[in-house]
């Protein structure tokens, strides 16, 4: 059995490897001819992750955070279906945001996480897909597991990425979000979802998520499901600072669904028209620019859990 791991050694502000050589050893245990590679740059899991898949690797494991399992998801799905048939991914959390790992039960302890994977099973989970503009204007796609999103979430990637993640990955999207909430101003948007356009509307946020969380724990889509085949559409509407802010601690207890101007419910395909340049939030990455579309992938990632 082939089995790769994909070290990033600059997640969870650079500690990812040291917390990964504390695991290192026990996976060597479960996969004595395992191979390792480090990451080296900004995509570079992708790169690693399609040449692995395109290889025929069995076993094909993310060490990092969001972003580096995000990237090797991205890489695993840029293969045909046929091709990537044989191969699993798994994932060690070792970053300063995890909320798959979190959303899925993967523990951080070493020895845990080990036993963890000892004992796991393939499962089919969902997958998203972002269809969007890129900054040049060109069309663009990527893939993502846990939550895309705009509106606020797209101001406040795009001030992590500016800044960096200063407090950690949880303290620094609070403060981001409480700053981004400070100077919200609702967007003309109208969506389409499932086929059947809406009329235009206000929102603070419009956001399609396959896990339950993102930007460090915030239970956006405390119902999500990643093998329901579906996306949970949750929109915030027009409303006032005040208003916004308090749902804030609610979002992080997952206590905000059917507060009045949010609105949750599931879709397979929801497009997203904006006659303004709207950032786009994808798995925590500032990516891409309004118009967007969102679509469910139902099973078509193999996971180890």
């Amino acid at each position: 059995m082939r089995t790769l791991f994909i070290v990033n050694p600059a997640a969870g502000h650079g500690r990812a490897g040291g917390r990964w050589e504390k695991a290192r050893a026990l996976a060597k245990n479960l996969y004595p001819d395992m191979e390792l590679v480090r990451t080296e740059k900004p995509g570079h899991g992708r790169e690693l992750a399609r040449e692995a898949v395109s290889d025929g690797v069995d076993l094909v494991v993310a060490v990092g955070g969001d972003g580096t399992l995000g990237e090797v998801v991205d890489g695993y799905l840029a293969v045909p279906e046929a091709a990537r048939r044989g191969t699993t991914l798994s994932t060690y959390p070792a970053g300063s945001g995890c909320d798959f790992s979190g959303h899925m039960g993967v523990p951080r302890e070493p020895e845990a996480w080990a036993e963890f994977l000892a004992a796991g099973t393939r499962r089919r989970l969902d997958a998203g897909r972002a269809t969007f503009r890129a900054a040049d204007g060109a069309p663009r796609s990527r893939h993502f597991l846990n939550v895309a999103a705009l509106g606020l979430p797209g101001e406040v990637a795009l001030a992590v990425d500016r800044h960096g993640k200063f407090l950690g990955g949880t303290m620094t999207y609070l403060v981001e979000g409480v700053l981004a909430v400070l100077a919200a101003k609702a967007r003309p948007m109208r969506l389409t979802v499932d086929g059947a356009t809406e009329p235009e509307a206000r929102y603070h946020l419009v956001a399609a998520a396959n896990t339950s969380t993102f930007g460090g724990g915030m239970r956006l889509a405390p119902g999500a499901d990643a093998e329901d085949g579906l996306l949970d559409l949750l929109t915030i509407a027009d409303m006032t600072r005040p208003e916004l802010l308090s749902l804030l601690p609610r979002a992080y207890a997952g206590a905000h669904a059917g507060r009045p101007g949010v609105v949750l419910r599931r879709a397979r395909r929801i497009e997203i028209h904006s006659e303004e340049s709207l950032p786009l939030n994808i798995d925590g990455d500032a990516d891409g620019l309004a118009p967007v579309v969102f679509e469910a992938l139902p099973k078509a990632i193999a996971f180890r859990l």
